[in-house]
């Protein structure tokens, strides 16, 4: 048996990264490569986890997700009773792999059913054109100041009234984006679908940003395949709606990863560490988010967006209210059904 080391709430140079929850602050998600087999150590709590490069040594009690990326290797029925048991989901999920497997613990019944809410308001034209524009219109507010979206396409996009109509405008303006960014990265030969280090790295952080909110839609029972903006119930479409809001973090992370290497060449693996680095010491920044008129770090943003749709979705707030970072302003505040996680108090 590989010798194991104890877990820690760092990335390591081989992709172990791991990241403390603020719901149950004691403990930690886990990303790991290239699984390979899992194994309970006799006369313990712990598990031996083996992956391509080593091994560790893990308690259940400490976790609250676990994604295994690139998995090749053996998985008993015994862990994945132990997952359950300690309500861990669990992800699965290769780059070849279009289709990530997702394995979470089953609750049956529940005195809210937001479930039921999700499918029917998904079903109603007008409502499910509502949720796709302000994801929409969230996402390319986030453009600025790369790339200034036309005040014409803001218009179109405010009457658009299917979601064909929402999808072409946000496929445009983003093709424009990408072009300006990839250009001011000094990377005018990548493109965000032609493969290289700058994409490999972009899709690393937008595949951190999905464990994250893939455990926050499981938590408040939602369904991760039943989203607004993206249809195929094939796949976590969900997933990816709630994520557009925030995909800035991972341009950010990526652009800062690129710059401090000194060149848009540099090593894919090196880019990537110091992309995914980045991108959790910015989610551990504090921000300001005026909608709730609070004060919390930017991480809550990724849970707080899961507690906005479900206010939505079950009439406690009359519009679907993004939470997002932002500058203090004055007025009454909107009537939004939710409060963040983890507020933190500042001092003015």
């Amino acid at each position: 048996m590989t010798e194991a080391r104890e877990i820690t709430d760092n990335q390591d140079l081989d992709f172990v990264w791991t990241w403390k929850s603020n719901s149950r602050s004691s403990k930690v998600s886990l990303w790991l490569p290239y699984f390979s087999e899992a194994k309970k150590i006799p006369r313990t709590k712990k598990w031996h986890v083996a992956y391509n490069g080593g091994a560790l040594l893990v308690d259940l009690d400490r976790i609250d997700f676990i994604m295994f990326y690139g998995a090749t290797g053996d998985l008993s029925l015994e862990f994945l009773d132990a997952l359950s048991q300690h309500r861990i989901s669990l992800m699965i999920h290769r780059r070849n792999q279009r289709y990530p497997y997702v394995f979470h613990p089953s609750v049956i019944g529940d005195d809210v059913d937001v479930l039921s809410k999700q499918i029917l308001i998904r079903e109603h034209q007008q409502k499910r054109v509502y949720i796709a524009r302000t994801l929409i219109r969230e996402r390319l507010s986030r453009f600025s100041p790369v790339f200034e979206v036309s005040p014409i396409y803001l218009k179109r996009l405010s009457s658009a009234k299917n979601i064909a109509d929402v999808r072409v405008i946000e496929a445009d303006m983003t093709a424009k984006y990408w072009t300006r960014w990839f250009s001011e990265l000094g990377a005018d030969d990548e493109t965000r679908r032609g493969g290289g280090p700058i994409a490999a790295a972009l899709d690393a952080g937008s595949k951190f940003l999905f464990g994250v909110i893939l455990r926050w839609v499981l938590f408040h029972k939602l369904s991760p395949c039943h989203g607004f903006l993206h249809e195929p119930t094939s796949y976590p479409s969900l997933i990816y709606d709630l994520m557009e809001p925030y995909r800035y973090l991972v341009e950010v992370s990526v652009t800062e990863a690129v710059k401090s290497s000194g060149t848009a060449n540099a090593d894919e693996k090196k880019i990537i560490a110091r992309t995914l680095a980045n991108l959790k010491e910015n989610l551990e920044e504090v921000v300001y988010v005026p909608a709730t008129r609070q004060y919390v770090r930017r991480k809550n943003l990724l849970h707080g967006i899961v507690l906005a749709l479900r206010a939505y979705l079950l009439n406690e707030s009359l519009r679907l209210v993004i939470p997002t970072e932002g500058k203090k302003n004055g007025g009454r505040p909107p009537k939004i059904g939710y409060r963040l996680p983890g507020e933190t108090k500042q001092k003015e």
